[in-house]
């Protein structure tokens, strides 16, 4: 299993925390780094082959993995155009990269290895992290349920059948081909400023993706200030 981690954004919501930084090296404890607590959770788990996909500072993003986790393999994907697209072209670059399942995830996603072995434990091949306790956010992620069964993904997603989705999938060989080769029709067709769920959605129908319900667990991603905030509060509980 390969573990993919989106880090090409600019984070500019974190405002002068992420000016000469990338967003996976802001501190949520006085130790640790968001990626800090990724990379500690996924090793625990057992996962060691990591695709990183980067934007403007993937030298920092190196070293500090360099220095902190020499033990893991890692090849850096650069998206040229960080600026001017969303991580729908960086996970376009993966291209012939993938030859086995994969767990995608956002760089600014903070869960426990808990959760982590949960999903990576699920009997289903193609599932991702969903919370139907919690109060429907406004700003993140949805999913479109029907039973257990997703039938779209959005930040405009709302309804009674709808529940937060925390980015963080475990997907088969095949469904991420599939994936795929719809993003490449978004890309080749200039449609690179949406998310890559938009291109997921397009297929659906035909894929069978599976609500990982963590509903008594804390997973969030961290967007702004506010989020911050309320990382480091959760980290500080987990650390007494």
């Amino acid at each position: 299993m390969k573990v993919i981690i989106l880090n090409a954004g600019i984070g500019k919501r974190l405002g002068h925390l992420t000016q000469n930084s990338p967003k996976c090296l802001v501190k949520v404890t006085n130790e640790k780094t968001i990626l800090d607590v990724q990379l500690e959770n996924l090793i625990k788990c057992g996962l060691e082959k990591f695709i990183m996909l980067t934007g403007p500072f993937e030298d920092m993003i190196r070293r500090h993995i360099d220095l902190n986790y020499p033990s893991i393999s890692v090849d850096y994907i650069q998206n040229p155009k960080y600026s001017q697209t969303n991580y729908i072209y960086s996970l376009y670059l993966t291209k012939n990269q993938i030859n086995d399942e994969v767990l995608l995830m956002h760089g600014d996603l903070i869960f426990s290895d808990t959760i982590l072995n949960q999903i990576i434990e699920n009997d289903e091949k193609d599932c991702v992290l969903v919370n139907k306790e919690m109060p429907v956010p406004q700003k993140d992620f949805k999913a479109r349920l029907v039973d257990d069964r997703i039938i779209k993904i959005g930040v405009n997603e709302f309804g009674e059948d709808c529940a937060f989705l925390a980015p963080l999938y475990k997907l088969s060989k095949p469904f991420y081909e599939e994936w795929f080769k719809e993003i490449e029709k978004y890309v080749k067709n200039g449609q690179v400023s949406c998310y890559a769920e938009d291109a997921l959605n397009d297929i659906l129908d035909k894929l069978d993706l599976r609500a990982n319900y963590i509903n008594d667990k804390k997973c969030m991603e961290i967007d702004d200030f506010e989020d911050l905030e309320l990382a480091r509060s959760y980290l500080e509980e987990e650390l007494k």
